[in-house]
């Protein structure tokens, strides 16, 4: 993270600090700070609906070249988890362990040109129908292991995604120590190490917006984050159960390049013997409803964009060069009957 940042939220901190004391005034109302973790424990359990499309449209030239190959692919894949919360593990003593279900896990793979890969890419991901997967996690939140993806996915870029989306469950990732208050903005970074380009950053601005009743975004309608929640419908005068109250977060991710670097190639890379050089940009925005209650996430919806146009050199002097762009669409969602506390 860049010392402006830090600076700016150490100032922000202290103005925080100077307003609260004065908060004793008649009729100051103070906005109370919320804590993004989930209060997980043992014996929970609860259910996530997940949607998810990606869109690949890609060339490639050099030594792979293949004229017939595709070049648009387009996976969609839907799946609903069942999800159990375990007592602590050797693997994390002062964490928590997630036993996951996949109960559903149905995908479309299609391309634009004959693909031999597709059918394959598809049956992948119907294979993890009924697939049981723990996760153990350290008292940060973080994925300390993984087990359970043996015959499933193979390779650590998939081990990885599989974390990739337990994190997503743990909004307080990267927020402020202490908790947050509405109307507070933070910055975090996260290595792009997955990346075939070096010094990439992940950067996300995140901003607490407000607090309304928690409801998953309708996929169909574009969020607008400026619209009050005094301004959304109101919950019908028939319905006698309590509103869940959740805090929405809007998330803006950019790839950016903190500062220059020497050599574009990662290490692994080079260790294999083969030179990076190239562009990668990628942005995304994400919005999350989290349960002010329990500090589960209740849904993110989340759109994204790359662009790639890189070669990749070996010491044998052959190369490929890899262009194109992704764009994604992903929404997560808990289990409505879970959002009404049944």
């Amino acid at each position: 993270m860049t010392m402006m940042p830090l600076l700016a939220g150490a100032a922000r901190e202290k103005l925080q600090a100077a307003s609260s004391a004065k908060g004793n005034q008649p009729g100051k109302i103070t906005s109370p700070r919320v804590s993004l973790a989930p209060r997980f424990s043992p014996g929970q359990v609860f259910r996530y609906n997940v949607e998810f499309e990606t869109t690949t449209s890609t060339t490639r030239s050099g030594l792979t070249k293949d004229p017939e190959g595709p070049s648009k692919l387009v996976i969609t894949w839907d799946a609903t988890v069942r999800m159990e919360v375990l007592t602590s593990g050797a693997t994390a003593p002062d964490g928590i362990r997630l036993r996951t279900t996949y109960e559903k896990s149905t995908a479309n793979v299609s391309s634009d040109t004959f693909d031999p890969a597709a059918d394959e890419t598809q049956q992948q991901y119907e294979k993890l129908a009924g697939k049981v997967i723990e996760f153990s996690l350290d008292a940060a939140g973080t994925v300390k292991s993984v087990s359970g993806l043996e015959g499933v996915v193979d390779g650590e870029k998939a081990a990885k995604a599989a974390g990739e989306w337990i994190a997503k469950l743990d909004a307080s990732t990267g927020a402020p120590r202490g908790g947050i208050i509405v109307g507070q903005k933070w910055v975090s970074n996260q290595d792009a190490q997955e990346l075939p380009i070096a010094g990439l950053v992940w950067r996300t601005e995140s901003e607490y917006l407000r607090n309304e009743a928690c409801h998953p975004p309708n996929p169909d309608v574009p969020a607008n984050p400026e619209v009050p929640a005094a301004a959304l419908p109101a919950e019908p005068d028939g319905n006698p159960e309590p509103t869940e109250n959740c805090a929405v977060i809007l998330a803006d991710l950019n790839l950016v390049r903190p500062k220059s670097v020497r050599n574009p190639t990662p290490e692994e890379y080079g260790k294999n013997g083969v030179q990076t050089a190239g562009t990668w940009s990628g942005s995304s925005q994400s919005l999350t409803y989290i349960s002010l209650r329990t500090g589960m996430v209740v849904s993110v919806t989340q759109t994204g964009t790359q662009k790639m146009d890189v070669t990749l050199t070996t010491n044998r002097n052959t190369s490929m060069r890899y262009a194109g762009t992704v764009t994604s669409r992903s929404q997560v969602v808990l289990d409505s009957d879970e959002i009404s506390g049944k």
